[in-house]
């Protein structure tokens, strides 16, 4: 056979070497059983973070709630600055908003796709189910750190946008209208960098869903013909170990035929012998009667006077 198995066992008449095979089992198990322990470990740390993200926001919305109460109002400085420092805080907050909403979806489909993956791969070869497992876990650690990137990004940006607009609020408080309007333009600048950067990294995380996603399919398809390969390799040699075993037996039954055929010759061959041999000592017998006038002596007498000779001459 000139192709070669894709598993690392030793094949022997009717397949894989069993040992090799449990020992390889017992090893994807324990694989398994870790990173499904790993698994959960990161399914917890996420859920912590979330939970200190939802701390942090609660207490930055409750700080803004009491420096509202504090500080005086838009209102009270011009009806334009009111207006841009509502459109800055408004705008933090949709980009808060949004980034924790896309993050939450890239987690959601990267946790849906690894146990997608997952879900299939244990369909299929155990031969294959650690490298499979593997992949799902690296798929959803990756997706879950660029979400925790994403939105830790997003988050740094709006504290420092709110950051920036109070800023501008305590100098629009002591400038005047042509200060006002500096910050409009400038604050429409970065209105459009901040697009600009956000549909980057959109564009990034999906280019990089999408990669992730073609390596699944490859994988998939990778089990597959491993799979396909591994039973026709186990077919074939089930055909051969049958064929020589049909062989062997074959062979076996000619040479006993022929063994059997040739010890039934020889056999006819010496009792034809021994008969001739027989008629010969009678005729001897005979005739040495004959000659000394005594009856001739039966063939069983004769015997026991050349055997009772040839123990003496051994003596």
């Amino acid at each position: 056979m000139s192709s070669e198995s894709p598993t690392p066992f030793r094949t022997v008449l009717r397949g894989y070497e069993p040992a090799q095979v449990d020992q390889h089992i017992r090893e994807l198990t324990t694989s398994l059983t870790a990173l499904q322990q790993q698994s959960e470990q990161l399914q917890r740390h996420v859920q912590e973070l979330q939970s200190r993200t939802d701390a942090a926001e609660a207490a930055v919305i409750s700080a803004q709630e009491d420096s509202k109460d504090r500080a005086p109002t838009f209102t009270e400085f011009g009806e334009r600055v009111a207006k841009i420092l509502s459109l800055a805080d408004d705008e933090a907050r949709d980009l808060v908003t949004r980034a924790r909403t896309d993050a939450e979806a890239i987690v959601a489909d990267g946790e849906a796709h690894a146990k997608k993956v997952r879900k299939e791969a244990e369909q299929y070869s155990l031969d294959w189910k650690s490298e499979v497992d593997a992949e799902a876990a690296r798929i959803l650690e990756e997706a879950r750190t660029q979400a925790d990137d994403m939105r830790d990004e997003a988050e740094r940006d709006a504290t420092a946008r709110r950051s920036e607009a109070q800023a501008l609020y305590e100098q629009e408080r002591a400038k005047s209208a042509q200060a006002a309007a500096a910050f409009e333009t400038t604050l429409a600048e970065r209105r459009g960098k901040v697009e600009q950067e956000f549909a980057a990294r959109t564009a990034l995380a999906e280019q990089q869903l999408a990669a992730v996603t073609d390596r699944a399919a490859q994988v998939q398809r990778e089990a597959d013909r491993s799979r396909s390969e591994a039973e026709r390799l186990s077919q074939q040699q089930l055909a051969d170990a049958n064929r020589q075993a049909q062989e062997i037996v074959a062979a076996a039954k000619d040479k006993a035929e022929r063994i059997r055929a040739e010890s039934e010759r020889e056999l006819a061959a010496a009792t034809q012998r021994r008969d001739s041999i027989n008629a010969q000592l009678t005729n001897v017998r005979q005739m040495l009667a004959t000659l000394s006038g005594s009856p001739a002596m039966p063939l069983d007498l004769l015997a026991d006077d050349e055997e009772e000779a040839a123990g003496s001459k051994k003596n």
